[in-house]
Order: structure tokens, then C-alpha cells, then sequence
């Protein structure tokens, strides 16, 4: 009887690691492509905003743009666009969602990040 018991007992404590491995790489992976797309959405922000005749505000909106596309159902994204001497920086943040989430903050949601800079476009059609 006794062995029975232990049986359970070790199944039961397997079974809780390996759903906690499984939610945990699960998570990983829900962050993993936000980060991603979060980074191509400032890629293409800085690519935007580096083009002649392109303000900050065009890599801001684009990025923005591109990230409602890539993640619809994700919040907004914070953008912020500056020029540094002749490179365009675009950082980016928002948060992923936690599967499990804990009512406490860092645990109810994961911070995202990315920033991409671009050198400006120097060359006008027409110029010598």
C-alpha cells in the first residue's frame, strides 16, 4: 500500500514540473516573437525616417503601423524617433502577455524592448 503511495505521490511532482516547463516555454516563445516583431517594426521605422525628404515622425508612424500589422491583438507600442549628427535611433516598448499571470508587477506582464538605428540617406536624384 505504502508503495502505491509513493507512486502518486512522484507522478504527481513529475506531472507539476513538466506542466511548469511547458508553460515556461511557452512564455519564452510569446516573448521571444514579440521581441522579434518589435524589431522589425523598428527597423523599418529607421529605415523610413532615414529617407530624404522622411521626418522623425515617419519612422514613428511607420512603426507603429507595422506592429498593429505584425501583432493585431497586442497593445500599442511606445515610439520614440531621434536624430544623432547623421543616424536615425527608433526605440520601442511594450509588454507581452503573461499566460499565467501573477496580480503583481513584474510578474503580470513582460517588458519588450528594441532599438535600430539607421544612417540618413545623403544622396538627392538629380545631385552630382
Amino acid at each position: 500500500m505504502s508503495q502505491r503511495g509513493q507512486a502518486l505521490i512522484e507522478f504527481s511532482f513529475t506531472v507539476g514540473l513538466l506542466m511548469l516547463l511547458v508553460v515556461a516555454t511557452a512564455q519564452v516563445a510569446i516573448f521571444l516573437n514579440y521581441r522579434s516583431s518589435l524589431d522589425l517594426a523598428t527597423r523599418e521605422g529607421a529605415y523610413q525616417a532615414s529617407l530624404v525628404g522622411h521626418q522623425p515622425r515617419d519612422g514613428q508612424l511607420e512603426t507603429q503601423t507595422l506592429w498593429a500589422k505584425l501583432e493585431p491583438g497586442a497593445k500599442p507600442v511606445e515610439v520614440s524617433v531621434t536624430r544623432e549628427g547623421n543616424l536615425i535611433v527608433v526605440t520601442a516598448s511594450t509588454y507581452a502577455p503573461a499566460i499565467l499571470p501573477i496580480p503583481f508587477p513584474p510578474f503580470d506582464r513582460l517588458p519588450v524592448q528594441a532599438r535600430s538605428v539607421h544612417t540618413i540617406e545623403q544622396f538627392e536624384p538629380g545631385s552630382s
